[in-house]
């Protein structure tokens, strides 16, 4: 039986503004993301987060959301990742190496 293989995409960008509120001090964020190619579309799979202060969120299916933020729920045009593209070897080394404080 044939196995379905889904296209996966990476990119990172840096977010040049803090999250404000009780977490203003974290400072400004990098975000890495993992993507599934759905038709046009680029659909988040695992993201991480990687703040100023040091902080590290990460999400994915089996971790959507919780009291700090979520899972990106809004796709991303391939046109992204012409700017903001990585491989997978990077986000792999980002996604293995940090310890997120919300898991």
């Amino acid at each position: 039986m044939p196995t379905l293989t889904q296209d996966k995409k990476y990119c990172k960008w840096f977010w040049d503004e803090s999250l404000g509120g009780d977490f203003d001090t974290w400072g400004t964020s990098t975000y890495f993301i993992e993507l599934t190619v759905v038709g046009n579309d680029l659909c988040a799979t695992r993201q991480i987060e990687v703040y100023e202060n040091g902080n590290v969120l990460s999400y994915d299916e089996d971790h959507f959301a919780d009291n700090y933020g979520m899972l990106c729920d809004k796709p991303l045009e391939k046109k992204d990742l012409q700017e903001f593209g990585i491989s997978k070897a990077e986000f792999e080394q980002i996604w293995n190496t940090r310890i997120p404080m919300n898991r």
